[in-house]
């Protein structure tokens, strides 16, 4: 089991990655005051114990057109059918995030599109979906920050 002062250095080292995951194993190991070998060593027991689960690349502003439209849905669903409407969303690309809610709302989408008809035709196409009581959209008008 990890000491107090273990789990510390987990969370700054999670932190540390978080903000640049690019960085340089002794540059890490600067950070967390600790020798090159002690950074490796608690970074291979985070990903082998399945807390850090993988690496990503966020794209910035350059990476996307100008045009791009962001939107979030929130979308009620009739009884028990989560499963068919996730595996139905999962399969178009405009739709880039995925989450169950709770509340009222059942499930919340981004979708990331060229223009508002684009848009437009996806917001119908999760509306008229089976399974799918109501919708509810919002425009995403800009992103002040992204960790």
């Amino acid at each position: 089991m990890a000491r107090p002062s273990d789990a510390a250095k987990d969370r700054e080292l999670i932190r540390i990655l978080t903000e640049n995951a690019r960085l340089p194993l002794s540059e890490i190991a600067k950070q967390l005051g600790v020798s090159r070998a002690t950074a490796q060593g608690r970074l291979s027991r985070l990903e082998r114990d399945g807390v850090i689960a993988g690496y990503t690349t966020i794209l910035g502003k350059a990476s996307r057109p100008e045009t791009t439209i962001s939107a979030l849905i929130l979308i009620e669903l009739e009884m028990k059918q989560q499963g068919g409407v996730v595996a139905a969303l999962k399969k178009r690309p405009e739709i880039v995030q995925c989450h169950t809610l709770s509340g009222h709302f059942d499930l919340s989408v981004k979708i990331e599109c060229e223009t508002s008809s684009d848009l437009d035709t996806i917001i119908d196409w999760i509306a008229e979906m089976e399974g799918v009581r109501r919708t509810t959209s919002s425009v995403i008008l800009a992103r002040k920050f992204e960790r």
